[in-house]
């Protein structure tokens, strides 16, 4: 059996919880609970990604943004969709503008379609709506049939 039986949550600190949280309800996930410090203020908020897997919104970052891409930690959160057009026309309904690509209807190199946006602090937000042939399911169907993990070189 394995150890761990899938992923929970993902924590963020944020600078403004307010804005925050009306940028995570847009993308559709509500606050089912929050937690408050004696005085009232908020400690923790949680969203609903699903019934398994929720974001934790912590308020009172220092003011600053997330850095680049390319520092070292967490690079990004990926949701997935089943009709990436109706995603990205929700999320512009929604005054939510895409970073990149600007046409989620383009194939990326592991076959899915995706775009990306920032929240309110700029962390990095994936949109992938999942091929099935995508070379994640071939991979992971080829690993459940024993065989080793797949290596591949990335496009350039």
């Amino acid at each position: 059996m394995p150890a761990f039986s899938g992923f929970g949550h993902l924590a963020l600190k944020v600078n403004d919880l307010r804005t925050s949280l009306d940028f995570y309800r847009k993308l559709g996930f509500p606050e089912f609970l929050r937690l408050t410090e004696e005085n009232g203020e908020p400690w923790i908020a949680y969203l609903k990604i699903s019934d398994q897997l929720y974001l934790e919104l912590f308020p009172g970052g220092d003011g600053s943004k997330v850095p680049s891409a390319d520092h070292t930690g967490v690079h990004h959160l990926c949701l997935t969709t089943e009709d990436i057009e109706a995603t990205a026309a929700h999320l512009a309904s929604a005054g939510i503008p895409l970073v990149a690509p600007l046409d989620p209807t383009r194939r990326g190199a592991d076959r899915n379609r995706g775009m990306w946006i920032t929240d309110p602090d700029g962390n990095r937000i994936e949109i992938m709506e999942m091929a099935p042939d995508c070379i994640q399911y071939e991979a992971i169907r080829a690993v459940n049939a024993g065989q080793s993990p797949h290596a591949l070189v990335r496009p350039r």
